[in-house]
């Protein structure tokens, strides 16, 4: 019986009851209990504040800017637009606190405590980055774009001194704009402000979620279930049944349904009528309790489109990812009620992939621990649950539907073919929008395609890796069909990435890829017969994408890339990833967390430098994402998980009967990758989906069939 593992079920649901008491009555974030700055304090002391006009503050000026003829020059408040603050004064204490009111115009703050910059703040680490070398100095843009959202104002640590001083303190505003005054950041200062201890989140959440799992796992391996349990199994398993038999057989008319479903969602959501959305998504999952395979396929042609929620009813909409992944999870759910109790020897769990599976719940475990302790805990939270959870849920669905199938095979060649038609498709909008001037983003002399996503760069992330898989069946096609269908895909798709002109993809991510296939032909060129042709082809087509980007080499997106002083772009990344790498030190265990990186970039590690580029997300390149988002433990998680699946793969094509079909996922990996190095890699949505397919798609052993449906 369920019941009768009676201590591991104790020790679950204590976990979970200690989770929660913790989260509800011990966790908290650290607080500084501000109070108002004093407008006529005398001088500054411990737990008193001033306001920026009081006498222990008297001594600010407006600094005028040089001109070429006279010398800088002082003037009395309030300091008039384009000039810097500036304000020397002393303290008696340990801690000094600012009272800031941030803006969405940029100023730098500046500061210094006994001659050596506040050590609360970033350390000079250069000209480059502070222009005054011996102070500290901090970003003043506002950590929220957006004016509703941002506090009116907050206190700020600046410096922690190891006596009661008295301290010597330098500060100076100077502001990005001519038409901002200094003094609108700088509210007041305080000292020794009275500080409420926080405690942790990661304790609750490791409990209730370690728990949750154990009580999850219990239910599944349990050989006999209670019987009131057993009854509602046998209900559900009743009710599947009865609907199944409104849906034909025939995969033939199973497909048919399936792009008929997906042509109403489809006009549903460009029309954003809940009316043909929902009937299109609930025939979807009638052919899904047929065919899980579709329902999961469906998902993957969708992925280009997934910004663009689905309407289901009036004033609902939600995230196609989100749907798509916890609907196919409840369709396993349905497939394994009839599986389980025929197969109990062989559950769906237990698969050459479970280590990876493993590796992909500890990484959103870390995520969850991190988003727990993240500064900025609703962001975090929700990047966790669309990415990291949904990215291994996804993963876990996926295997246990091809684990499951009585066709596993045809399930392989129809969740692969759906992945590259969403491809295809996005790829031929992008033609369309392309000649018709829409959707596109003209910069630095070209005109780059973006298809339905937020930048180029983003559809070149995603079309780099269909490309990869779709020339590496074509490589492999041993019949003019199946080379004909991937070649005219991979032509397609070529087109596309060209015109992102994204330099990651282009100068990276392909040629990475490009140059893996041909290692992997050259070092299998006596076992494999058609490898000798195949490294003929991959130089030729090397040749022709230098030939048709000759053209562009001239324009500003592409001359002076090495430049990295001269070139902007390039100017930007080194001084993003000085800041990413400065992020992690500061956060190493757990980092900022889930998509904090931009409000921590924008308030505290911008780089005078750049201040111009305050709206980056993420530190463009893979190692740093992971150390600054995750911390030391997210790094380590993902270093495993990619590791596993890279050799899950590298063990299909090295093995001796090869799976070629492989070849072009594994390459698709080393692109991903590459272009990883300077732009996003795993966190996005569409792109942990696809990592996930790219390692979970063969992670099951008897797949001699689905290779020879691919390739012959």
């Amino acid at each position: 019986m369920l019941f009768a593992r009676g201590r591991t079920t104790v020790l679950c649901l204590t976990a979970c009851l200690a989770g929660i008491v913790w989260l509800a009555r011990g966790a908290r974030p650290p607080a500084v209990e501000g109070i108002p700055p004093a407008p006529d304090l005398p001088q500054l002391r411990p737990g008193n504040a001033a306001a920026i006009g009081a006498p222990a503050l008297s001594s600010w000026v407006c600094r005028l800017p040089a001109q070429p003829e006279r010398a800088t020059t002082d003037a009395p408040l309030p300091c008039p637009p384009g000039t810097a603050l500036r304000g020397e004064f002393a303290f008696t204490g340990r801690t000094l606190w600012l009272n800031l009111q941030r803006g969405d115009a940029f100023a730098v703050l500046l500061a210094s405590v006994d001659g050596a910059p506040a050590n609360a703040l970033n350390a000079p680490t250069g000209a480059r980055i502070s222009p005054a070398g011996h102070r500290a100095y901090l970003p003043l843009y506002s950590p929220f774009e957006h004016a509703r959202m941002r506090p009116a104002d907050e206190w700020l640590l600046a410096h922690a001194a190891r006596d009661d001083g008295p301290h010597q303190v330098i500060l100076e505003i100077a502001p990005g704009s001519s038409s901002v005054s200094p003094d609108a950041f700088l509210q007041g200062v305080g000292v020794d402000l009275p500080v409420r201890a926080g405690r942790p989140y990661w304790p609750g959440l490791l409990a209730l979620a370690l728990g949750l799992a154990g009580l999850g796992l219990s239910v599944l391996a349990v050989d006999r279930w209670p019987g009131p349990l057993m009854r509602g199994y046998q209900a559900l398993l009743a009710v599947r049944n009865v609907l199944r038999r409104l849906i034909p057989a025939a995969t033939a008319r199973q497909a048919g349904l399936a792009g008929i479903c997906l042509l109403l969602i489809g006009a549903g959501q460009r029309t954003e009528l809940w009316w043909l959305c929902l009937p299109g998504l609930t025939g979807l999952g009638l052919v899904g309790l047929q065919r899980p395979a579709f329902w999961l396929g469906a998902l993957l042609f969708g992925l280009p489109f997934y910004l663009y929620p689905l309407p289901l009813g009036p004033g609902l909409a939600l995230n196609l990812i989100e749907v798509g992944v916890w609907g196919g999870a409840a369709l396993a759910g349905l497939q394994y009620c009839g599986y389980a109790r025929a197969q109990a020897s062989h559950p769906p769990w237990r698969a050459t992939t479970s280590w990876i599976q493993a590796a992909l719940w500890a990484l959103a475990l870390v995520a969850l621990l991190s988003a727990g302790e993240a500064h900025y805990r609703y962001p975090a939270l929700r990047e966790w649950r669309t990415v990291f959870l949904a990215g291994a849920m996804f993963f876990t669905t996926l295997v246990w539907i091809l684990r499951m199938s009585p066709q596993r095979d045809e399930d392989i060649v129809i969740l692969l073919s759906l992945w590259l038609g969403g491809a295809v498709a996005i790829a031929a909008f992008g033609y369309y929008a392309y000649l018709q001037g829409i959707f596109v983003t003209d910069v630095d002399g070209v005109r780059r395609i973006r298809g339905l996503f937020g930048s180029p760069n983003n559809l070149a992330l995603y079309l780099e890796r269909a490309w990869m898989v779709a020339l590496g069946l074509f490589l492999y096609a041993s019949t003019w069909r199946k080379r004909a269908l991937w070649g005219g895909a991979t032509l397609l798709l070529s087109g596309a990435v060209l015109l992102t002109f994204s330099r990651g993809a282009l100068l990276l991510g392909l040629p990475a890829g490009l140059l893996f296939l041909v290692g992997c032909n050259a070092w299998r060129r006596r076992q494999w017969a058609d490898a000798r042709r195949n490294l003929w082809l991959l130089g030729g087509l090397a040749v022709a994408g230098l030939l048709l980007l000759a053209p562009f080499l001239n324009t500003p997106r592409f001359a002076g890339l090495l430049d990295w002083q001269g070139s902007f772009p390039s100017f930007v990344r080194t001084h993003l990833w000085r800041s990413g790498w400065r992020a992690f030190l500061d956060h190493p265990w757990l980092g900022l967390g889930p998509d904090n990186f931009l409000y921590w970039y924008r308030s505290f590690y911008l780089a005078p430098a750049v201040w111009n580029e305050p709206s980056l997300n993420h530190p463009h390149n893979l190692v740093l994402d992971l150390l600054s988002r995750l911390g030391v433990a997210g790094f380590a998680a993902g270093v495993v998980c990619g590791g596993l699946g890279f050799g899950l793969l590298w063990r299909q094509i090295g093995a001796a009967r090869p799976n070629k079909a492989a070849l072009g996922f594994a390459a698709a990996a080393v692109a991903g990758a590459a272009h990883g190095l300077v732009d996003a890699s795993y966190a996005l949505p569409e792109l942990f989906v696809v990592w996930g397919l790219l390692c979970g798609l063969w992670g099951l052993p008897d797949n001699q069939g689905a290779r020879q449906r691919l390739l012959n």
